[in-house]
């Protein structure tokens, strides 16, 4: 994953967490204050009984080399396609579209095009150099950025 480096660090909301999100509670870990598994452990309620964790057994042999951190960087990402469709020549839009569909499926195109839900880094790569495959070239691809926590490596 590439990192934005000289950004604000992000405050962890965790109604944006998804549900089985593994938390750290490692606090002795050398990354832990860079660490979005650890910081969301720390901000977690204390009213939840059960929450999934890392294993300390299997923290205590990674000898500070911690494979599953995520950084706390916030990440700027794309919603939305749309200028990219309008942009594409009449008759390649259904080959664009085709491809597409194939890479990221019916349901998951439609919605990212709409903007209803964000692309990762991959698809919006993928939109990107799809696009330039079949001739459009914009300054911008996508219809909106955001930064945002990004709670998986990509």
């Amino acid at each position: 994953m590439q990192e934005r480096k000289n950004l604000p660090v992000m405050t962890i909301d965790l109604s944006t967490m998804p549900k089985n999100f593994g938390l750290c509670n490692h606090t002795e870990c050398p990354m832990a204050e860079t660490c979005l598994r650890h910081l969301a452990y720390m901000a977690i309620e204390e009213d939840r009984p059960f929450i999934k964790t890392t294993n300390p057994k299997w923290i205590a042999r990674q000898k500070g080399a911690c494979t599953l951190s995520l950084s706390n960087q916030p990440a700027r990402r794309a919603r939305g396609f749309i200028r990219t469709v309008k942009a594409m020549p009449t008759g390649k839009a259904e080959s664009f579209r085709l491809s597409a569909m194939g890479k990221m499926g019916y349901r998951r195109y439609y919605q990212c095009r709409k903007g209803e839900i964000m692309l990762t880094k991959d698809e919006e790569d993928f939109i990107i150099s799809l696009a330039k495959r079949y001739g459009v070239v914009l300054d911008d691809y996508f219809d909106k950025h955001e930064e945002v926590l990004v709670w998986s490596a990509e």
